[in-house]
């Protein structure tokens, strides 16, 4: 068995194959614990913006390890059941290597686009309607609490009016304004 896979140049397929294999089955138990050991390098896109996924980078362990085992036991099965000689072989190896990082990295950043990070920002909830949930007190008396629907997801938020009477509360208003520094809303009745 140690001949095969190390006689004949196939040390070149299989030493490069054993440690790939090894490392991506280290980092996917040590993931399934909530461990991150990732080293990475950015190479693309550097400064120019971030895209959904960009959190996945193109050069990895994770990825560099994905290209050694495809290639390595690529390289070695059309060494030695392909009979295609040192050559084919490595020519194999490399295709199968950049195809098997190639899926992997694709595959990473189409699951990354998936995320959201579910924050909203208070500006957008001006125009948008919503109901009292805990009384609006009269204008300079404090705040209460307004459910609002913000971009399909509904949301509380502190609230403010500018009237001399409480709003009581399940009365729907209107967002009239939006204070980003204290995160207030303004609200007035419909």
């Amino acid at each position: 068995m140690l001949d095969w896979l190390f006689a004949g140049g196939a040390v070149w397929f299989s030493v490069p194959a054993i440690v790939g294999t090894a490392y991506f089955l280290f980092s996917l138990v040590v993931g399934q614990l909530g461990a991150d050991l990732d080293l990475s390098a950015d190479v693309g896109d550097a400064g120019h913006g971030h895209s959904p996924g960009a959190e996945f980078r193109t050069l990895s362990l994770q990825t560099l390890s994905a290209f050694f085992m495809g290639s390595g036991w690529m390289g070695l099965g059309a060494l030695r059941f392909l009979d295609f000689g040192y050559t084919g072989a490595a020519l194999v190896a490399i295709a199968s290597g950049v195809g098997v990082a190639w899926l992997l990295t694709t595959t990473m950043r189409s699951l990354m686009k998936l995320q959201s990070s579910g924050n909203i920002s208070i500006a957008s909830a001006s125009g948008c309607a919503g109901s009292v949930y805990i009384a609006v007190p009269p204008s300079g008396e404090g705040s209460g609490r307004v459910t609002v629907v913000v971009e399909g997801r509904q949301r509380e938020f502190d609230a403010v009016q500018r009237g001399a009477e409480a709003i009581p509360s399940r009365t729907p208003v209107k967002v009239v304004g939006v204070d980003t520094e204290t995160n207030t809303i303004t609200v007035e009745p419909q």
